[in-house]
């Protein structure tokens, strides 16, 4: 007995040792960590950041306030630029303020004043920067970061310089946050600019940072002024050109792991007490028996099916307990009742997968068999109005654009690529032509490497039948349809739209009809015989690529509409 408590006292110490250094490795793991995590959410807050800048830069609001010279409407598109300001500082609460300021002198921030802004905006302008980041400036008590984005009319024929967008970021908001890493290190929060000074926390820190650094490697580094020794990782903030330093006294991760081993101590030696108790009372073959159950359970669990077939069989020897035979039985009950439902769900889940696979080839198929029947009366009009006017080469066009059409619409693939679409979708626009004449210009501004885009059948053809119906004919005046198509690499999708400058929708009809193409599963729009087309292709879209392709709208009363639907990267033809 007395050899036993020798025993696990050594044993103790030495793993009270071991765990000495595997929590120092955790300590630095932590730090590691915890620098690691501050510096993805700094980087994915200055992306974003960049993406509001780009969003508010050539938005509406901003392009229309910066070119209006009409005194009489600038009050009423400055306060919708306000509040398109106010409802941007919502997407982060890091967000201190939002300011345009414009060549013509215009100028509107949510919080902050123009004397914040004109000592960057005279270094800027008119050269053609980037977004970037400037330095620092206090705005209502608080300390904050100014990110600047030029702004340009999107107009290319005329590309003049407007002004200039800035984002103001609360940095104590940003960088300061209350983890468990900060209450157990009380890490020290730099931020480091490209010229190397500290534009957030301890400036003392300047000159004893390191020069070059690896974002997995911690450094240490002295401050003479507080006579202590620092860990440090780094982190290079990409968008900016920054860099974020985390540092952390060593005394206190010392304090740390003095205090963690002593606890490890503690708990090993009254954990080392227990089981030699535990020993002494059930002795060697109680645990050879939990042996031999733990070592079928890993066989079991690695996928060993002959073992788990053969059962659970426990030899526990001269002393054994009825506890363990209960375990056994049980748990050999267990595998036969857990084989029989693997069965029956294996059979159950193919049973379902056909049935779905069979409905949405159903479902897939009869949305794109449905052609507008306003279009066949319309064209078979059409047909006898140029054979009472013996316009025999235009019927025989018609006719054979027509067939087409059908022909397209109800045999071949489901999937196509983009330049047999638009094959259909020119015979479909002859037809149209025949019967409106000048009424409208057909533009296409498709990108060839977008050509051999693979798409579902007959998904664009709606989308123009919709433009000409609902927003070209309705017009009073001629109006032009574009289609398009480009690549969109920040997304990683190729983006195809159908654009018309006919009459538009007003903001109730645009918003009752965006929530309908959401709304996949239960569609609710109050003029269904107008957006019929654009329901019917919104699910093939996601019934082919899923909830993330429905199709997005853009329209303004008595400017034009906008329909657009995107296709993933890997829907190209090799």
């Amino acid at each position: 007995m007395i050899l036993f408590i020798l025993g696990a006292f050594v044993l103790t110490v030495l793993i009270t040792i071991q765990n000495t250094t595997s929590h120092l490795a955790l300590l630095n793991n932590s730090l590691t960590t915890y620098s690691s995590q501050l510096a993805k959410t700094t980087r994915n807050a200055y992306e974003n950041y960049e993406n509001i800048c780009y969003s508010l830069a050539y938005g509406n609001s901003v392009q229309q306030y910066l070119q209006n010279e009409n005194i009489d409407s600038k009050y009423e598109l400055y306060q919708a630029l306000h509040k398109q300001f106010s409802d941007s500082a919502q997407l982060a609460s890091s967000i201190a303020d939002i300011a345009v300021y414009g060549t013509n002198g215009d100028f509107v921030s949510l919080n902050g004043a123009i004397s914040n802004y004109e000592i960057y905006t005279s270094s800027l302008e008119p050269s053609r920067f980037p977004y970037r980041a400037l330095g620092t400036t206090t705005i209502g008590k608080k300390y904050c970061h100014i990110l600047a984005m030029p702004i340009y009319t999107l107009n290319s024929a005329d590309h003049r310089y407007l002004g200039i967008l800035f984002l103001a970021i609360d940095l104590e908001a940003l960088l300061g946050n209350g983890s468990e890493e900060v209450e157990i290190f009380s890490p020290i929060i730099l931020l480091e600019d490209s010229n190397k000074n500290i534009v957030f926390g301890d400036p003392e820190f300047t000159g004893n940072l390191p020069e070059e650094y690896s974002e997995n490697a911690i450094y240490k580094t002295y401050l003479p002024s507080t006579k202590a020794y620092y860990a440090v990782k780094a982190h290079n903030i990409s968008s900016i050109s920054y860099t974020l330093y985390v540092l952390v006294e060593q005394k206190r991760i010392t304090m740390q792991l003095v205090s963690l081993s002593r606890g490890v101590l503690i708990g090993l030696l009254c954990l080392s007490a227990l089981i030699l108790l535990f020993m002494f009372l059930l002795y060697k073959p109680f645990i050879t028996s939990f042996d031999q159950m733990t070592d079928f359970m890993h066989k079991v669990s690695t996928g060993n099916r002959n073992v788990a077939k053969a059962g659970l069989h426990v030899d526990q020897g001269l002393i054994g307990i009825q506890e363990l035979d209960d375990i056994t039985t049980s748990f050999n009950e267990m595998l036969t009742e857990t084989d029989r439902l693997n069965h029956t769900i294996f059979e159950t889940y193919t049973r379902m997968y056909e049935m779905e696979s069979n409905n949405r080839k159903t479902e897939i198929a009869y949305l794109r068999s449905q052609i507008n029947p306003h279009f066949l009366y319309n064209t078979l009009t059409l047909i006898c109005g140029l054979a009472s006017a013996s316009m025999d080469d235009e019927i025989i066009s018609v006719t054979n654009a027509l067939s087409q059409i059908f022909r397209y619409s109800i045999k071949g693939k489901d999937i196509v690529t983009l330049e047999e679409e638009l094959e259909i979708v020119k015979s479909y626009l002859m037809i149209q032509k025949e019967r409106f004449g000048d009424r409208f210009e057909v533009k296409y501004e498709v990108a060839d490497k977008c050509l051999q885009c693979m798409i579902p059948r007959m998904v664009l053809q709606p989308l123009v039948e919709n433009a000409i119906v609902h927003g070209l004919e309705p017009s009073e005046t001629p109006g032009k349809l574009i289609i398009g198509a480009g690549p969109d690499p920040s997304n990683s999708y190729y983006a195809v739209w159908v654009y018309d400058t006919g009459v538009g929708m007003d903001t109730v009809t645009r918003d009752a009809l965006r929530q309908s193409l959401k709304n996949v599963d239960n569609p609710k729009n109050p003029n269904d015989h107008t957006s019929i087309g654009l329901l019917n292709v919104n699910s093939r879209m996601v019934l082919y690529y899923g909830a993330d392709f429905t199709l997005t709208l853009d329209s303004e009363e008595g400017v034009g509409t906008n329909v657009q639907f995107h296709i993933p990267y890997d829907e190209v033809k090799l």
